[in-house]
């Protein structure tokens, strides 16, 4: 079984993709950002693990 930790790394690495090209995009379109994987990884991390969190309290 898996850990509400292990799920929210899990969602977080899959969604990477999905970050770089959201950022890359507003980046094409003239906007002044930087796409740090490791930055958005945490980012990502703390919103999945507080989702999962709620989702499946009740499973420990």
């Amino acid at each position: 079984m898996l850990t509400n930790e292990q799920r929210a790394h899990d969602l977080s690495v899959a969604s990477l993709p999905f970050m770089r090209d959201i950022i890359e995009t507003k980046i094409r379109n003239g906007e002044q950002i930087v796409f740090g994987a490791y930055y958005e990884y945490k980012n990502l991390y703390t919103h999945f693990l507080s989702a999962v969190s709620e989702d499946f309290k009740d499973e420990y």
